[in-house]
């Protein structure tokens, strides 16, 4: 049997910028488990920069895992006033706990004998491959290698269904096959209030409060302003296409565990319509909009729902019709091995 590896193009592009120009939050308001070889790194390590660490780690009664002890400001004790790593600089990247050393990747996402790895939009260095290093529709790097994994005969048919029902929609996203449904789709500004009511936030966090704040504000939307962020931004179709497309390449591998495509191709289009609305948004505060700020917007989406399994779960409720989003070739196959 053969595994499917498949990451994109810009995955080993990759890398920290980890100075100030780096927006990102990661190293705050977060209870950071230990794993255990970093651990003990941390208790061997010797001299003035052995103790501090020692002393800004703690170890959970409960649950005996052990946790770097955040600042009263809910800041990681090891981040310097210039927003680097003080434990990389000290002792290296392979230092790091596996959650920091790890981040924004996210690896080995297991469908079947298809394994996915892929890098997350919360950090503003992934948004600027996706928006402004990456020409064209997205590319991925497939491998296949033999393995002796046993597998059953049903999933890998409904893999080898999902990924070629998956991939032909992510090409029909990337050609404009779906503009319809990303551009001229009247909103559903109930829906998406509702998401927003009902979301948690990253509480404290000014740019997603003022963001937001400025996403209520334009709530109905109305098509004149709407017309004109694409009309003074015409870049920007571009960008919502090709963050579509890496939605969608992640998110449809779900409709495996969830026994349907319904949710995932919902979760897929709602993102995209939430994600549209911070991009108008920012444009109507500021009055332009450029690639940066669609790295900023991919930023704080990822961070107020990417990463937050609850908010990201709201996007799959079926808040309006799904039944004129499937291509009927592609999904006349697809559908008896996915649905009961």
């Amino acid at each position: 049997m053969k595994i499917i590896k498949e990451e994109p193009s810009y995955y080993k592009d990759y890398q920290c910028t980890g100075n100030t120009t780096c927006t990102y939050i990661c190293c705050f308001a977060r209870d950071l488990p230990m794993d255990k070889e970093t651990l003990e790194l941390y208790q061997k390590e010797e001299g003035e920069f052995g103790e501090r660490l020692r002393e800004n780690i703690f170890q959970d009664k409960k649950s005996g895992v052990w946790y770097i002890k955040p600042k009263e400001d809910g800041c990681c004790p090891f981040l310097t006033d210039e927003k680097l790593c003080d434990v990389r600089l000290h002792m290296g990247e392979h230092a790091q706990i596996n959650i920091c050393e790890i981040y924004p990747r996210e690896r080995d996402i297991r469908v079947g004998n298809y394994r996915l790895n892929r890098l997350l939009i919360a950090c503003p260095e992934v948004g600027r491959l996706l928006y402004k290093e990456t020409d064209g529709p997205l590319k991925f790097v497939r491998e296949y290698e033999e393995s002796d994994e046993k597998i059953p005969a049903g999933l890998l048919e409904k893999t080898r269904l999902l990924i070629a029902f998956r991939d032909g929609f992510v090409d029909s996203i990337e050609k404009g096959s779906y503009d319809k449904v990303l551009f001229e789709e009247e909103c559903d500004t109930k829906g998406l209030k509702r998401i927003m009511d009902e979301a948690l936030f990253f509480e404290g966090h000014e740019p997603s409060d003022r963001l937001f704040a400025e996403v209520k504000k334009i709530l109905p939307l109305s098509a004149e302003l709407k017309d004109s962020f694409y009309e003074k931004t015409p870049e920007a179709k571009t960008w919502i296409r090709r963050t579509a497309a890496y939605f969608a390449h992640r998110m449809l591998l779900d409709a495996v565990e969830d026994g349907s495509l319904d949710g995932p191709i919902m979760q897929v289009f709602r993102s995209v319509k939430m994600l549209e609305l911070m991009c108008i948004a920012s444009f109507q505060a500021k009055g332009s909009f450029d690639a940066d700020d669609m790295i900023e917007c991919g930023r704080l989406f990822g961070l107020n729902f990417e990463l937050s399994m609850h908010n990201f779960a709201l996007f799959k409720e079926k808040l309006d019709s799904v039944k004129d989003v499937y291509p009927d070739n592609e999904n006349s196959e697809i559908r008896p091995y996915l649905y009961p």
